[in-house]
């Protein structure tokens, strides 16, 4: 098996620090991109990149705006994303689950001038496949984005229909509003219709605007310039052992920063990327046993779902190492089942504000180190340090504590919250990361959990906060505590209220609201009535055990599934 050490791999050569550089030096002739049955050339795709750019600044973007992009895993995500890199436009990543309420807050809050957006998303749930199963040509006024554009705040210029499947010209009655003028709606073709002349602006621009929950109940918009981003995909390739003549699927979202960085990371190396609009386990063990696919990345209970059917027999035609992130608890013994089937699991640990794949354990290394979380950062000049909870000095290795992290991948800022911002970091530069780990006094670490109440969540920081607000504004409960289980080999929400004795709890009309509401992942599995919350008290009063109420919900789950 082919593996490249963290520790041993060396920085790329005549680093880039613009995307549109890093492509510059990619293979002319070679495949960027692969999707269904479409090859790009890198050729192909900077000529598309130039002219998209080029019609974006003709529909008046310019370096300071911001494009939201709310598109499954299509080329045309990576292509509008470079563009707007080329002139110096940030990209508002938008996770396609989000509910409106969401989506809009997002919007106003990074103030989009224009807004990207798959006809197959706004029109309702997408399949695994990335299909919508409803008709996708129409935007009826009962669309998703129908409701983002009657609440925004009045931002938005400019929409642009980037849809794959079902391209449509129609301009919808629901875009007239009293309060502003319609927006340009423009069309994929249309934006390609234009020569390329646009002039790639500084690197130091912010680029990508990703969301992640923070210690409140509103997500935090986390904000990185171009050379971050192109400097990181450079070191990661490097570090994975991603060349020129490697394919890497993708079917993570690329709306998350797991999936983007891996993206970058394939662009960087002049590799070619294969891209899933969604993650369907089926269809990823058959790409990966019929194509020469070197590289995949995900989160276990994603391995878990895939090999749960495959015979013994099954093997990928190539794979040199699946990337994983242990997001479900309780899937110990999965890295040596996925070992007998040929797919060596290397553990790896990233965050939203240091970049997704900060660092990944030895591929080399035995099976149990090699399955942790953690591992020895991508960047030779990053640094890791554990402080201890109790004390606040620093910890020896192996003694557990708060990660912080240090290096040149780090976000410029929490978007319009410099409170956050300064809170993030220790006085000498080190950022905080909220998980609880410990240095292996070898160069790496290990990661263990998050520390706090944040949840993960289909493979997303969730906090518990935005959850139970949006439970309690439904059924009046006098308190409400949401915990994460295992549940179907996925980590699911389940909530416990503490109901008010004169309005009775109805779980599925409380689930129905939620739905419009919230994204579809962080609405509970079950919600349960209790007279009470285990506790116990300290220095500040009674703190909820919430270890307690988790081990009570998945006893509770797993009996329902049982039956």
């Amino acid at each position: 098996m082919h593996a490249v050490t963290a520790a041993s791999a060396a920085p790329v050569n005549h680093r880039l620090t613009t995307l549109s550089d890093m492509l510059a030096r990619a293979p002319w002739d070679a495949v960027a991109l692969s999707f269904g049955d479409e090859d790009l050339t890198y050729t192909e795709l900077r000529a598309q990149v130039g002219r998209v750019a080029n019609g974006l600044q003709c529909q008046g973007l310019q370096a300071g705006d911001v494009l939201g992009i709310w598109l499954p895993n299509t080329p045309r995500w990576l292509i509008l994303h470079l563009a707007c890199a080329r002139l110096g436009v940030a990209s508002l990543s938008l996770n396609l689950k989000l509910g409106v309420k969401e989506l809009v807050n997002f919007i106003d809050r990074a103030r989009c001038k224009a807004l990207a957006f798959d006809r197959s998303v706004v029109n309702g749930p997408v399949a695994s496949n990335g299909v919508n199963p409803l008709d996708a040509t129409a935007l009826p006024e009962s669309s998703s984005l129908a409701q983002v554009w009657q609440q925004h705040a009045g931002s938005l210029q400019c929409l642009i229909d980037a849809t794959v499947h079902t391209p449509s010209h129609d301009l919808p009655a629901w875009l007239q509003r009293a309060d502003h003028p319609a927006p340009r709606l423009r069309h994929w073709n249309a934006l390609l219709d234009t020569p390329c002349e646009t002039a790639r602006d500084t690197s130091e621009h912010p680029c990508i605007i990703v969301s992640s929950s923070g210690t409140t109940s509103v997500p935090k918009l986390i904000v990185h310039g171009q050379s971050n981003i192109a400097l990181h995909a450079q070191d990661a390739a490097a570090s994975f052992g991603i060349d020129r003549d490697c394919s890497v699927l993708l079917a993570l979202p690329m709306c998350g920063a797991f999936g983007y960085t891996v993206a970058m990371a394939t662009l960087a190396a002049g590799a070619r990327l294969v891209l899933h609009e969604a993650f369907d386990p089926a269809r990823t063990a058959s790409t990966l046993q019929q194509q020469p696919i070197t590289h995949m990345f995900g989160t276990n209970d994603m391995v878990e779902k895939m090999i749960a059917p495959l015979p013994d027999t099954w093997r990928p035609k190539a794979l040199r190492m699946f990337g994983h992130a242990n997001f479900v608890p309780g899937l110990d013994e999965l890295p040596g089942h996925a070992q007998q089937l040929g797919i060596p699991m290397v553990g790896c640990f990233g965050m939203s504000e240091t970049l997704a794949l900060f660092a990944h354990q030895d591929p080399t290394a035995p099976l149990p180190r090699r399955a942790q979380a953690g591992g020895i950062p991508v960047s030779p000049s990053s640094e890791v340090r554990v402080r201890v909870l109790e004390t606040g000095a620093l910890a020896a290795p192996m003694e557990p504590g708060e990660l912080e992290f240090r290096g040149p991948y780090m976000m410029q800022e929490y978007l319009g919250n410099s409170e956050a911002t300064a809170k993030a970091f220790t006085p000498d530069g080190f950022l905080r990361s909220g998980d609880l780990g410990y240095v292996n006094g070898d160069g790496g670490f290990t990661h263990v959990s998050r520390l706090g109440d944040v949840l993960r969540i289909g493979g997303f920081l969730v906090n518990p906060a935005e959850i139970e607000e949006a439970v309690l504004g439904q059924c009046g409960a006098s308190a409400c505590q949401v915990v994460a289980v295992n549940a179907a080999g996925s980590a699911r929400p389940v909530a416990f209220v503490i109901p008010d004795p004169q309005r009775p709890v109805n779980e599925d009309s409380i689930k129905a609201e939620l739905h419009k509401q919230i994204a579809r992942y962080k609405v509970p599995i079950r919600i349960f009535s209790v007279e009470s919350f285990p506790f116990t008290m300290g220095p500040n009063g009674k703190k909820v055990k919430r270890n307690e109420l988790r081990d009570l919900a998945q006893s509770l789950v797993a009996q329902e599934e049982e039956k």
